[in-house]
């Protein structure tokens, strides 16, 4: 998961169910390569989100010529969970199991 920290969220999902978490992340901008990373449940229980200060928007990279949701900056495991930070916030995602490992 540490390769994907820096690189643009294209894409955030939570369903109706709170089966998981998932960023749709681009590994490279120029061929538009993405990797999900997904937060769960080894039991298939359902998760619980808490956040704050989120702001989800499309940004304009000028560097990179692309739009996105803004970087994943980084996860961190925290007590019964994960931190989840970027450009759109601080996302805290209780469950006990992260694709790809932290």
């Amino acid at each position: 998961m540490n390769r994907l920290f820096g690189n643009n969220v294209v894409k955030i999902e939570a369903p109706q169910d709170r089966s998981e978490l998932k960023f749709v992340v681009l590994e490279n901008d120029t061929d538009f390569d993405t990797n999900n990373v997904r937060f769960f449940n080894s039991d298939n229980s359902p998760i619980t989100i808490d956040f704050s200060h989120l702001s989800i928007e499309m940004i304009f990279d000028p560097e990179r010529g692309s739009m996105s949701l803004g970087e994943f900056e980084y996860v961190k495991s925290i007590d019964n969970g994960f931190e989840v930070f970027g450009d759109f916030g601080i996302i805290w995602v209780y469950c006990d199991s992260s694709s790809p490992k932290l």
